[in-house]
């Protein structure tokens, strides 16, 4: 460390003869990055409020005193509040012009029309994929172009890909959306299969249900540790989705194509499930929704969930299989548990929408409206913001509702917030890992990269290719309060066109910056220059940006080709 504070202060002595400050680095140094804890004795909490006439169009024009917001039930002053109209000028990346990638540039105002599609492949079965897809293209080819920036995702078990970037024509949407092979991967088995067996009438039949029920206990058990697996995949992705554009401002739309979700937190799944689900998987799975419903209320993304199931899906799942009277335990009651599993679904639907102030189009039924509703509501919207004192407010998930005095009106918002236990942001290596998997720039963080040349590597048949990181002004947050302390870590890793990692960097960027130095960063920025050891061949590198005292991350890939 006292090397690269060394370099920088070389920088701060010759500010004014360059653009920028120029950090540069011999070789990747390797930083342990533990996340800086930021204290605040309130927190403001921001929600963005849709409100339509009973026709559905926005009603525009009203004022603040028309707005009550109670929190838990407790009225709360509104300490912010702004009627948004976004445009949609079409947000684009620099990818190789002069040399240079970038991630998100945008045009227009500061509040952008952005429709974030997913196709959750990994919790839907393939007939209800097949659907999918043709009422998306449906949906795709009624659009009008124009109608606001649209990407497609997909979710699989392989993670998270991008489909398609960003366009404002869904012609080009629809040609990838063709593209897409369904997932013929088995999905979890949520269905219990049993072969014909004897009525319960002696002591034989009795060993056997014994032994059904061990085996059923088993199934069930192996299920659960599936769901579990496959919902933190789920949760992830989404994770990845609400980081990468937590750094763009104003309310976005995450179209969630999807059968449901792969765990259960209603009451009724205790009893279906145990003793297949420990209560330590449910407290899990617990904590890591909540913790997902908090990052998207952070980034001020609504999820729409669009229901993929076919209309009687779920029903006798078994074909007669096992019943109640069979083996005398209403665990195993399947025809039940389909009953229960598609109410279940439903909920949890409902429940994704309705905490990040989304919408739920529940009962697969007209696709392709459902898309064309879910892709209208960020046209125009109120922004509603207030304060909550940390001191007095329990850490956990607090009820918020909003009401408009117009007769007729009606508002749709997150009905809560989650106010954690810990106010220190995420750790750095967490974040930073999330970003260097994630198929997404991030944008919490311009950047941009340009590759500066060519040296010979420290071992045989490697080069070591040389970049420029440029970050612009005002790019990471300082504490004044702490003599100028700014905290940026960087990463990189280069991944063949296998996605097998051949080679990556990790460093800490901390330094106590001079007067002179940080009105550098506040007008010019700076330039990170490094280099990486590659063998001859093409890859693609994924660069990180962490701001780590404001918790904001950007990100870039870059082509590069090594010859022999």
């Amino acid at each position: 460390m006292g090397r690269l504070r060394a370099c920088i202060a070389i920088a701060g002595v010759t500010f004014f003869a360059i653009s920028s400050v120029v950090i540069s680095s011999v070789q990747a140094q390797t930083v342990p990055a533990d996340a800086i804890t930021l204290k605040s004795s309130t927190e403001l909490v921001l929600i963005p409020t849709v409100v339509n006439d009973k026709s559905g169009a926005h009603i525009s024009g009203l004022r603040k005193e028309e707005f009550a917001l109670k929190q838990d039930g407790k009225p709360h002053p509104i300490a912010i509040f702004e009627e948004v109209k976004t445009d949609s000028a079409p947000v684009h990346r620099s990818e190789g012009e002069h040399g240079t990638f970038s991630n998100f540039q945008t045009g227009g105002s500061d509040y952008h029309r952005l429709n974030i599609i997913v196709l959750d492949f990994l919790n839907t079965p393939p007939g209800d994929q097949a659907n999918a897809r043709n009422e998306l293209l449906k949906f795709l080819a009624e659009a009008a172009e124009s109608g606001g920036p649209m990407c497609l995702l997909a979710l699989s078990r392989r993670g998270l890909t991008l489909i398609h970037d960003f366009t404002d024509d869904p012609k080009l949407l629809a040609a990838a959306v063709r593209q897409v092979e369904s997932n013929k991967a088995p999905l979890i088995h949520d269905q219990i299969v049993a072969t014909d067996h004897p009525p319960v009438t002696d002591l034989a039949s009795a060993i056997v249900t014994q032994l059904i029920r061990e085996q059923l206990q088993s199934e069930a058990l192996l299920a659960s540790t599936e769901a579990k697996d496959t919902a933190l995949l789920t949760v992830q992705a989404l994770q990845q989705i609400a980081k990468a554009f937590r750094g763009m401002p104003g309310r976005k739309s995450l179209i969630w194509a999807s059968a449901g979700f792969p765990f259960s937190l209603s009451s009724p799944s205790y009893l279906m499930c145990e003793p297949a689900c420990p209560v330590h998987q449910r407290d899990e799975i617990q904590g890591s929704y909540d913790n997902l419903w908090k990052m998207m209320n952070d980034a001020q993304i609504a999820i729409y969930s669009v229901d993929l199931r076919a209309a009687d899906s779920g029903v006798n799942m078994t074909g007669g299989g096992v019943r109640p009277s069979d083996i005398g335990d209403a665990q195993f009651d399947t025809d039940a548990q389909a009953q229960w599993k598609r109410q279940d679904t439903d909920s949890a639907l409902q429940l994704f929408a309705e905490n990040t102030g989304g919408k739920a189009f529940l009962g697969g039924g007209n696709l392709a409206q459902s898309f064309r509703q879910a892709t209208q509501d960020d046209s125009s919207y109120y922004m509603i913001g207030y304060y909550v004192p940390r001191g007095s407010t329990k850490p956990g998930w607090h009820q918020v509702s909003v009401t408009v005095g117009r007769k007729g009106a009606h508002a749709r918002y997150r009905n809560g917030f989650y106010l954690s236990r810990d106010t220190s942001p995420t750790s750095a290596r967490q974040d930073v890992q999330l970003a260097l998997s994630s198929p997404l720039d991030f944008v919490g963080v311009p950047v941009s990269v340009t590759w500066s040349g060519k040296d010979a590597g420290k071992s045989a048949g490697k080069v070591r290719v040389r970049f420029d990181l440029v970050m612009p002004p005002s790019f990471a947050s300082v504490d004044e309060s702490d003599q100028n302390h700014m905290v940026v870590d960087i990463a990189a890793v280069a991944r063949n066109l296998n996605g097998d990692v051949v080679a990556e960097l990790s460093q800490r960027v901390e330094t106590h910056l001079k007067p002179d130095g940080l009105e550098q960063i506040r007008h010019n920025g700076m330039t990170y220059r490094n280099g990486l050891q590659l063998p001859p061949g093409e890859y693609i590198v994924r660069f990180v940006v962490r701001d780590s005292l404001g918790n904001r991350m950007g990100s870039v890939a870059a082509p590069v080709k090594v010859s022999p």
